[in-house]
Formats: C-alpha cells, structure tokens, sequence
C-alpha cells in the first residue's frame, strides 16, 4: 500500500513539475511576443511615455479652456424655458450618440433646438422660440466669452489622466452644445443680413473645434471632427446667402487649411494605448480590488474590470497575450490611420482581434474603420469647402466658373475616399462639388437623406447667391 502511495505521489509531483515547466514556457513565450511588439513600437518612433502625449499645462491667461467652460457653466445655470418638448434635449448628433437628457438647462434645450434647425427645420414657433433665446443678453454674454476664448493662444483642460478609462471629459458635451448654437446663430444672422456677424461667428466655430487638437483621447477628436464639420456646413449655407470678402475668404482657408491634418488624431491613438490601455494593464492587483470595491459600492462595474481580476489572478500566458494583441492592435491602428484610406485592411485587423478572442483587447480597442471613416469625412468636408470658396472667388474675378478645377491649381483636391480628384459640375450659374464618400462609390452627387446609410456623396450643391 506505502509503495503505491509513494508511487502516485512520484506520478503526481512529475506532471505537477511537467505543468510548472509548461506554464513557464508557455510565460516566457507570451513575454517573448509582448517584448517584440513594444521593440517593434520604438522601432516605429511611436511615443513610449505618458509624458510623450499628456498636453503641457498652460498658463490661465493663455488658457481658452477656462473661457469655454465659464460660457458652458453660464448657459448651464439657467433653466431651460418651461414647457419645452423634450425632444430638444436629446436631440443630438447621431455619431456622438444622444445627448444628456438629465438637466432641463438652457445650454442644452437650447443647443438641441439649434441642432433641429440646422439638420431640418422648425415651425413658425419653435423658429420664434430659437430666434428669440439666441437674442437673449445671458446667450449673447455665454457667445461673447467663448468668442474671447478663440483669441486665446492655448487649450488645455484639467485631466486626472492617471484614472485611466475613468478620466472625466465634462467639456466635450458642452463644446458641442456651443458649436450647434454658434452655427444656428450664423445661419440666423446671414438670413437677416448681418453678414459680418455671421462670417465672425464662423471663424468662432472653427476655432471652437480646435480646441480639442491636443487631446491624447479618441473622443474629443471625434467631437473635433462633429464640430469642424458643422462649421463647413455652415460656411456652405453662408455661401448661398453672400460670397465671403477677400479677408474673409482668406480667414475661412486658413482655418481649413489647419484642418487638413491627420496628426491630432494619429496622437489620440498613442493616447489611447498609454493612457487608457496601459492603465488597464499595469493596474497593481491591489489597486484593481479597490476599483472594483468602489465600483461595486455605486453598483457599476464595467466588464473590462471582471475580466482583468480574472486573467490577473488565473493564467499569466492568457493576460500576457491579450496585452500583447492589444499593443499590436494600436500600433498597426495608428499606421493605418497615417495611410491613405484602406479600409478593407482595418477591417481585417478588426476581424482578426474578434477571432483571436483576447477579452481585454475587444473591449479596449476602439474601432477604427469607424474613426478613419469620420475622419475621412472630415477632410472631405474640408476639402469640398475648400474648394467650393476657390471656386466663388474665381467665378468674382472671372465672370465664370472655370471647366475643370485645374483651373484653380489648388494645393490638394484629392478626395480622401478614392485618392482622386473632388469631383466636379459647373451648373448654370453654381455647381456641384462632391467626394464620393464611405462607400466609396459614385453616387452622381446625391446627397444624404436623414438617416441613409448609402448610395450618398458629401456634396456641396451651390445654386447661385440670392
């Protein structure tokens, strides 16, 4: 009996030992492969370093964050008009998602109601209504401020980036909400005639959007990209009213041109990987147990937490290969985002993330041939616009616009989605100026329709100034 005892505990201790060797190799393997891809991101110049991508603090004085978010903080204080349909205070953009719909206040009834009337329109009422606030002193003392802000020389807003996917973004909602009444306030003095108003209120815009260019984070480049956007649109609208001077054009190009540039959002990327994803990652157990206790204390655990205790406490290998994928995952991203358009190939890298089934990677990566696409979109708003304003101030100095837009001779005309030219009619007495858009078909320049998903160019369909 003693010898058949000893002998299953021989058996034992020798796939205990056979194990031990096997989780070792299978850790020095893991180990190996996330050893490779950091070498392979300093190989690539990427940056290494929280510090490498967190803004410098500015000085207050130079600071125009604290000028948005006074004029943000001051709409804020004021209810929004009793009896308002709620509709308004949701009603936001569908590729940031719905707006906060908890507090009935001005800042935000009144941005919704000015979203509504640029996407569509308003009853003779509602139309009153939005006339009627945006006149009001406390919205035109709120405008002025964020107005004072765009001279400012610096953004920067106040982050704890060391609390990692549970960094706050208080001001991205807001800056939306400012930029939709800014727009709805430019459109509205065009349509009374005050003209230079309405151009300074663009330039305002624009400078609105950028104050989000140095954000390390994927979401406020997007708001950035909402943003910048509505301001081509707005410009666009503006056009149809009364061609902008030569100062005024020559402002509106200088910002579009600023505009043209993938580096903020090549930025955010490395962001994302250094400050959210290494977070993730490097969270010491204990802090994790106590992320998790607080979180459970307000009942609210996200499922990235559960799925790091369980990793962190189960199987090295399997964390170590998650973090590995992630890692290479962001770098190949940021390559991505830095080429021409490839969207089969961001695809591909998406698709290969779902299939490998590394927990942590699919819920911390985001999608990017989502954000490459709203981007694209970006530079062809941009470039649309920018040509369109080429295309008035030849038609002031000519009589006529020209046949091709090499008559422009134009810097970059090139439509992100098809590295071609913007495509281009002249009509009568205005054109159509499109880029075939995300399906990366030609859709002969036919618009969007609400909510359409395809067949539908981002066009710029100019008739003739009234």
């Amino acid at each position: 009996m003693k010898k058949r005892t000893v002998k299953i505990l021989k058996i034992i201790a020798v796939i205990l030992i056979v194990l031990s060797l096997l989780y070792a190799i299978a850790v020095g393997v893991s180990a190996a492969k996330l050893n490779r891809v950091y070498a392979d991101l300093r190989k690539d110049g990427r940056p290494m370093n929280q510090a490498d991508v967190i803004p410098k603090i500015v000085p207050d004085t130079e600071n125009a964050a604290l000028l948005y978010e006074s004029a943000a903080l001051l709409l804020k204080a004021q209810p929004a008009p009793e009896g308002n349909l709620p509709e308004y205070l949701g009603a936001g953009s569908s590729e940031m998602g719905p707006k906060p719909t908890l507090e009935a206040n001005l800042l935000e009834y009144l941005g919704g109601l000015s979203d509504k009337f640029i996407k569509e329109s308003l009853d003779p009422d509602k139309l009153a209504e939005l006339q009627k606030l945006i006149e009001q002193d406390i919205v035109t003392q709120a405008l002025s401020i964020v107005e004072q802000g765009t001279q400012r020389p610096s953004c920067w807003f106040d982050r704890d980036y060391k609390d990692g996917i549970y960094t706050l973004l208080p001001n991205v909602p807001n800056l939306r909400e400012l930029s939709h009444i800014l727009s709805a306030k430019a459109r509205i003095e065009g349509r009374a005639g005050n003209l230079d108003k309405a151009w300074n209120m663009v330039r305002t815009q624009f400078r609105l959007a950028d104050a989000t260019r140095n954000e390390p984070i994927i979401v406020p480049q997007l708001v950035r990209i909402v943003i910048t956007k509505l301001a081509c649109r707005t410009v666009q609208e503006l056009c149809a009213i009364a061609v902008p001077n030569e100062q005024q054009y020559r402002s509106i190009q200088e910002f579009l041109t600023s505009f043209d540039d993938i580096t903020p959002i090549v930025r955010a990327i490395d962001g994302e990987r250094l400050l959210l994803g290494e977070w993730a990652f490097n969270l010491p157990k204990k802090e994790l147990y106590k992320v998790t206790m607080e979180q459970d204390q307000q009942g609210d655990i996200p499922d990235i937490i559960y799925k790091l205790i369980i990793l962190r406490t189960t199987f090295k290998p399997l964390f170590l290969a998650d973090r590995a994928a992630y890692m290479r995952f962001m770098h190949k991203s940021a390559q991505y985002i830095e080429n021409p358009h490839s969207h089969d190939r961001v695809d591909t890298l998406e698709r290969q993330v779902e299939e490998q089934h590394h927990m942590l990677t699919k819920i911390l990566s985001p999608a990017i041939s989502r954000v490459k696409v709203m981007h694209n979109e970006m530079i062809a708003e941009v470039r649309v616009t920018q040509v369109g304003l080429a295309l008035l101030q030849h038609k002031q100095r000519q009589d006529a616009f020209p046949d091709t837009l090499e008559a422009l001779k134009p810097q970059n005309i090139n439509d992100p989605f098809s590295e071609q030219p913007i495509r281009y009619k002249a009509q009568g007495q205005g054109f159509i100026l499109y880029s075939i858009g995300r399906d990366k078909k030609d859709n002969n320049g036919s618009p969007r329709q609400n909510k359409q998903e395809n067949d539908w160019d981002i066009v710029w369909s100019y008739t003739g100034g009234r």
